[in-house]
């Protein structure tokens, strides 16, 4: 791929492709041109006939990010140009009302999950130009209140994608941030939230323009704001650039 930034005849796999986000993002895709996708899924049952419409460029992948049999099996696709690191879960719980196996089951997928996929990937997407687009949260960057180990899931993440790029130089990377999405995982919050379909499109085009961090919606990109203009606050008050980014938010969405 090189300097080749473009989805134009590419292949990818997209985790967790079966709803939300990821099925959002395979629509993207194939809206800029991808030649196929495999379509990853704990279940592939749950696609019922949705990649029907994409006239059998979308392929169903049995793919459970935690099993390392499964994404081995996924790396025998020789074919892959862009791994989109979707797949994830959410713990919404206190801090100290956290269980360690809630704890270990959030780091198995939101970051073993990827590793699983680099380590796979990560040979044949360096020798083939490749990308590697990876999916995490503004949770990623300040503490989500109530939520605060999947914060720190996320956070590993953030680390993970960035030795990548070290690790493997060949291969475009980009870390996607979105804040508050319209999807099965944020279905309790009253907040406005941004549809799947423009934070999908807006990830791919900031990987597409080379953007290594991807803030694709207005919620994000205040809070992104906020983290630059008042980086101390990170240590003495997190929750504080999360609420005031959030109400930047509100108010331009009233």
């Amino acid at each position: 791929m090189g300097d080749d930034r473009t989805f134009e005849g590419k292949t990818l796999l997209v985790t967790g492709a079966n709803r939300g986000l990821g099925a959002a993002l395979v629509e993207a895709a194939f809206a800029r041109g991808a030649a196929k996708i495999y379509c990853g899924a704990r279940d592939v049952a749950g696609f019922g006939s949705a990649l029907d419409a994409f006239g059998g460029r979308a392929i169903p992948l049995s793919l459970d990010v935690t099993n390392d049999a499964h994404v081995a099996a996924a790396a025998a696709l020789a074919d892959i140009d862009i791994v989109v690191s979707n797949a994830g879960v959410t713990y919404m719980v206190p801090l100290l009302e956290t269980t360690m196996e809630g704890a270990r089951a959030t780091m198995e997928t939101n970051f073993f999950g990827p590793l699983r996929l680099v380590h796979a990937f990560g040979p044949s997407l360096d020798a083939r130009g490749g990308g590697f687009i990876s999916i995490l949260s503004l949770a990623a960057l300040v503490p989500a209140h109530g939520a605060e180990l999947y914060s720190a899931s996320k956070a590993a993440g953030v680390m993970l994608g960035h030795a990548v790029r070290g690790a493997l130089p060949n291969v475009a990377v980009s870390l996607a941030y979105p804040g508050l999405m319209d999807t099965d995982m944020m279905r309790s919050s009253d907040f406005a939230k941004t549809s799947p379909q423009e934070i999908a499109a807006n990830i791919l085009d900031g990987w597409a323009a080379g953007d290594t961090a991807v803030f694709p919606d207005l919620h994000s990109q205040y809070l992104r704001d906020e983290f630059v203009g008042r980086p101390e606050e990170v240590l003495v008050d997190p929750y504080a650039l999360m609420r005031d980014a959030l109400l930047r938010y509100l108010e331009a969405r009233a």
